[in-house]
């Protein structure tokens, strides 16, 4: 730790005299609704947000950790000889796809106010920088870097390593230096040697062999790379997701004095597809067709797996979606029962590509029931909803929507209960089994999630008055609305 310590002095005063004239022009920010600001610059992806609480507040300390999942601190230390109290920690996280792969991490913990804590995280797959981690620092707090920060995460124009490139408003960034459209992705990062860039694209070509996907080919193309003459390294994956593979080329160059490590994708029909989506086409094109590549005037056929990769995609063709959430019941249904908290779980197999069929169930368990009316055997009985459980087949349909953030539209049936607590019959072994309302349901809903986590509001119509056991005005139509939770395997 006195080592450390002395390292930091040492950059500090380094720092002082150096961080004035670092180069921020391969920066881009982009500020979320909510104030909170993600940065790229050189490999590095920066994130920065504000919260009430003060350093000397162990607990609070506590709570950001969490909060923000600093986990496996390999050192928790302040540094005297930076302006802002501060409290700052080393860990290394696994990548959420690749866990395998660790990326540094490193939080900063800055007492800005008097009770307001700004942090500011820094993550690389690269060798640290801690010239550029405190000169961003400082340069944040001198506000030197709001020329490179925008509220504008839609893309009708962007900024390439020094050209302006307009593409409509039909594309949006995922995050900074991540652009996406229609058909088409690009990632890239800026540098100031060639041999940094050259490490960036190949700590990235091994974070991106992740355990959901298959490599099918993989080879060296000859490309145009902002009408540069470049090789670019050819990879296609095939995903449990996606009906199509995804094929990836990863270029490294120097482009108007920028040294770019650059991550191009679109999908394609199959394997030896070179085809370019148009957004591609705004920074590459590949001149002469490699040999095994689909002849540009033949119908391209579609992807086919050999027995040995279907095999490799079957075990990684479960979706599982487990949600908590609660039932509002409309119309008549209210008088029936009122809120009821619910546990939902389904499993998804895609069937082709953003498309999935998911089989499961939920139960609701009423806060509060009211008394109707039960038929049964020529009779009838005040009774109460005890559970009501619902098993469903839904089709899904998912796509990207904007920054983080894919949504999902689904639509399906199955049959809904309600159980009550009019005891039907007791076995020989005790088991007790009570009467219960039948009928079909029908339903659809909308998801949005970011990374795993996400909302969901739906709608079912279940014809309860169609069972002779309650009145025809009994009711039908309720929504489930809650947060869920899902991963694959």
């Amino acid at each position: 730790m006195k080592r450390l310590s002395f390292l930091f002095l040492f950059l500090t005063i380094a720092f002082s005299t150096l961080a004035g004239d670092y180069d921020f022009s391969g920066l881009q920010g982009l500020k979320g609704k909510n104030g909170d600001i993600w940065f790229e610059i050189s490999g590095y992806d920066i994130y920065v947000t504000s919260q009430k609480g003060q350093l000397s507040d162990a607990k609070k300390i506590a709570e950001l950790k969490k909060k923000y999942k600093i986990k496996n601190v390999q050192a928790e230390f302040s540094e005297s000889q930076m302006e802002i109290p501060n409290k700052i920690f080393e860990t290394q996280c696994p990548l959420e796809d690749n866990p395998d792969i660790k990326a540094d991490a490193i939080y900063y913990l800055l007492q800005n106010a008097e009770n307001e804590l700004t942090i500011i995280s820094f993550q690389t797959l690269n060798q640290r920088d801690l010239f550029l981690e405190q000169a961003f620092i400082k340069a944040f707090f001198d506000k030197t870097l709001e020329n490179f920060i925008s509220e504008d995460w839609t893309g009708e124009s962007i900024n390439f390593a020094g050209r302006t490139i307009r593409l409509g408003n039909a594309c949006d960034w995922k995050n900074p230096h991540n652009f996406y459209c229609k058909g088409g992705q690009i990632s890239w990062s800026e540098f100031s040697s060639a041999d940094a860039a050259e490490l960036d694209l190949e700590a990235r070509i091994i974070a991106n062999n992740r355990t959901s996907y298959s490599i099918l080919a993989n080879d060296d193309v000859d490309v145009l790379f902002e009408d540069i003459p470049t090789v670019a390294y050819r990879v296609v994956y095939k995903s449990k997701d996606d009906y199509y593979p995804l094929i990836v080329y990863y270029i490294c160059q120097e482009v108007r004095g920028r040294y770019i490590s650059c991550i191009l994708s679109n999908y394609g029909y199959n394997r030896n597809d070179c085809g370019l989506s148009l957004l591609l086409q705004n920074f590459m094109s590949i001149p002469e067709l490699p040999d095994w590549a689909n002849n540009e005037f033949d119908v391209p056929e579609y992807e086919v797996l050999s027995e040995e990769e279907k095999e490799g995609l079957k075990s990684k063709q479960i979706n599982i979606d487990i949600s908590t959430g609660t039932l509002v019941p409309l119309g008549n249904l209210r008088h029936v029962y009122g809120l009821a908290p619910t546990i939902n779980i389904f499993v998804g197999i895609p069937i082709r590509q953003k498309m999935t069929i998911d089989l499961g169930f939920f139960v609701g368990f009423p806060l509060h029931s009211q008394r109707f009316d039960f038929r049964y055997a020529g009779n009838t009985n005040k009774t109460k909803a005890s559970t009501i459980p619902n098993l469903n087949l839904r089709y899904r349909y998912t796509d990207h929507l904007t920054g983080k953030w894919s949504y999902s539209l689904y639509a399906g049936g199955g049959f809904s209960s309600i159980i009550t607590n009019l005891l039907k019959s007791v076995d020989e072994d005790g088991n007790e089994t009570y009467h219960k309302v039948n009928a079909p349901v029908l339903l659809g809903g909308i998801q949005l999630t970011r990374k795993h986590w996400g909302y969901f509001v739906e709608y079912h119509h279940a014809s309860y008055n169609l069972s002779k056991k309650v009145a025809n005005d009994f009711g039908n139509s309720f929504l489930n609305i809650g947060l869920t939770y899902n991963f694959s395997y």
